[in-house]
């Protein structure tokens, strides 16, 4: 369990890990809001503990808003169900679909990496969501030829989605060896992006 950091805004973002906690940081930084505060929860298993301890955060009764970012993992609906029973289990409002607020006194939602589309369910995480914000770069084909390559000599590429992220990186003079949330406070992802914007509107509507 992580320590108990006082809270200090009225608003929080709690994020599943560190990559994320950066990332959302410099999210938050890129779209002009500064009343919100980020947290991180952990892994996926340790969100419900997380939830239920927050109420003894020092500065807790002040809350108004809270949002949770997690990855979509492989299965897009038992994440989207792991967050709700979690909002369920603390007593706090359930949104019923990801990017959705809820609640009155205290407002909540979610949102999932790398998207939601009520048709087509993404799986996926963080790196896949920086990897579609960058994948009509000009030099995207290089990575693609890259991972290609490697593939054709015998290589087993596991998690195709990290290594073309950090191929792409690579190739970047100010982002080389950076991980997401370095990269991002390094200025590395477009925060206009169109895959972005529901991410930005409900940061901004917090």
């Amino acid at each position: 369990m992580a320590p108990r950091t006082e809270i200090v805004k009225t608003k929080l973002l709690v994020v599943e890990g560190v990559d994320a906690l950066h990332f959302c940081i410099s999210a938050l930084d890129a779209y002009g809001v500064d009343d919100v505060q980020v947290m991180d929860f952990g892994g996926v298993r340790d969100l419900t503990a997380y939830l239920k301890s927050l109420s003894l955060f020092p500065g807790y009764d002040n809350v108004k808003t809270i949002v949770i970012a997690r990855d979509a993992e492989s299965d897009p609906v038992a994440a989207i169900n792991s967050v709700r029973s979690s909002f369920k289990q603390t007593s706090l409002p359930v949104p019923q679909n990801p990017f959705e607020f809820t609640g009155a006194t205290l407002k909540t939602a979610f949102m999932i990496f790398p998207g939601y589309e009520v048709q087509a369910l993404t799986p996926g995480t963080l790196e896949d969501l920086c990897l579609d914000v960058v994948k009509d770069c000009s030099t995207f084909d290089c990575v693609n030829a890259y991972i290609q390559c490697l593939q054709s000599n015998g290589h087993e590429i596991k998690r195709p989605h990290k290594a073309k992220l950090h191929t792409y990186l690579s190739g970047k003079s100010d982002f080389v060896g950076l991980k997401i949330g370095e990269a991002a406070k390094a200025g590395a992802w477009d925060w206009d992006h169109l895959k972005l914007k529901p991410y930005r509107d409900i940061i901004t509507a917090m």
